[in-house]
């Protein structure tokens, strides 16, 4: 992966604060500590976690040590940037089995050295009554409700609980624990970022600096990728899954995904981009970027055979020759059990979103009753959407 300390600044940076700052920091010429956090309020990491990661990855090419926290104490109370309604609570135990893979995730992306993985834990689980007094003492209450969305939660009438107000201040603490000298996130976290200048400046600490990305779209081409609106493209998602995902996206966010979610050297994207203008065809474009992506998570071997068995399905309308045989243990199974089991979705709550919206099909039968069953003594061809594809058989 070849980096600058341009590419460093500028690719997929919508804002740097304070920029002076950190170019005297990068100067100075030992490694800084780049911090990004990550909520785990549900299992997998996607394409719009990964926008993050990669720019930490380029920070860690030029020798500076990635600070990757996982917020197991935040994602109790849930980031209320863009969000209307109150997240309700997770169980320690939910959490914990969120974050699992997390750390096998982002090593897709991440250097294993000149790395920390950290958990909130660490410095939560010991923080006393007085300790909360004495951070909430850093900001003002009017400071912090003129945050976008507390703001306009108030002007609907919208309620909120008192607990969501200490988040910025979780995240802002975060920093001083460990020591911070960047930290990275989206568009929409700016203020929660900002936070973290202001705690460690009364904590005694230099504020880091801020380096700010935008957000992906998600497949749906509407919406900030999230997976609670299942437009999200997994990290773990099995490589014909990916490739498809990503041969959903907009024509006009190919050159941004290159962007944002893959290492591609910024030169050969202009040369992409002005293919494209020369008369290149988008979706040209658009198999490369998802041969691109799916290679970077599953190997360039794995990457052909998506992008063949795409082709074959959506050119020739043909069924995969090598379409995955996944056995069942019972004669009779729930529907929405079977997609689970094969990989089809990522749980059965999913499996049962997938075919309460018409996305699931049996034998190229439309299913709509999420509590259906499936007779398993027959083979079976099972699909998710046009691009996710199973045999189902019998053990």
């Amino acid at each position: 992966m070849d980096v600058n300390q341009r590419d460093l600044l500028t690719r997929g940076v919508t804002e740097v604060i304070d920029e002076k700052q950190l170019m005297a920091r990068l100067a100075e010429g030992r490694p800084l500590r780049v911090k990004l956090g990550i909520d785990p309020t549900g299992p997998d990491l996607h394409l719009g976690h990964a926008v993050n990661l990669w720019k930490m990855r380029q920070f860690q090419e030029l020798g500076h040590t990635a600070v990757l926290l996982i917020g197991d104490y935040t994602a109790a109370i849930g980031d209320p940037s863009g969000k209307n309604a109150t997240r309700p609570p997770l169980t320690p135990e939910q959490i914990q089995e969120n974050y699992a893979s997390y750390e096998e995730q982002a090593f897709k992306v991440l250097k294993r050295e000149n790395v920390e993985v950290r958990r909130q834990s660490e410095w939560y689980g010991d923080f006393k009554l007085h300790d909360i007094i004495k951070l909430l003492a850093q900001d003002s209450v009017g400071h912090v409700l003129s945050h976008e969305t507390f703001r306009k939660r108030l002007e609907n009438e919208d309620p909120f609980s008192a607990h969501e107000l200490l988040y910025p201040f979780l995240q802002g603490y975060d920093s001083v624990a460990l020591k911070a000298d960047v930290e990275l996130g989206a568009s929409e976290q700016k203020f929660n970022l900002l936070m973290g200048r202001t705690i460690q400046k009364a904590y005694g600490q230099e504020p880091q600096d801020v380096v700010i990305s935008p957000y992906l779209l998600g497949t749906d081409g509407k919406e900030k990728m999230s997976k609670s609106l299942n437009n999200y493209i997994g990290l773990q998602g099995e490589p014909t899954e990916m490739f498809g995902r990503v041969m959903s996206v907009r024509d006009d966010e190919i050159i941004l995904y290159f962007t944002l979610a893959t290492p591609v050297p910024t030169e050969a994207i202009r040369e992409i981009e002005e293919s494209m203008t020369d008369g290149m065809a988008a979706r040209d474009a658009k198999l490369k970027l998802a041969e691109t992506i799916t290679a970077v998570y599953w190997g360039e071997e794995e990457a052909a055979k998506a992008k063949e068995q795409f082709l074959s399905v959506f050119q020739k309308h043909e069924t995969p020759e090598e379409l995955l045989t996944h056995k069942m243990p019972r004669d009779e199974m729930p529907l929405a059990e079977v997609l689970a089991a094969a990989g089809l979705a990522t749980s059965k709550s999913e499996a049962r979103r997938h075919i309460e919206q018409g996305a699931v099909y049996v034998d190229e039968e439309r299913m709509s009753d999420p509590s259906a069953t499936l007779d398993t003594s027959a083979p079976h061809t099972v699909r998710v959407g046009r691009r996710r594809m199973a045999r189902i058989e019998r053990d």
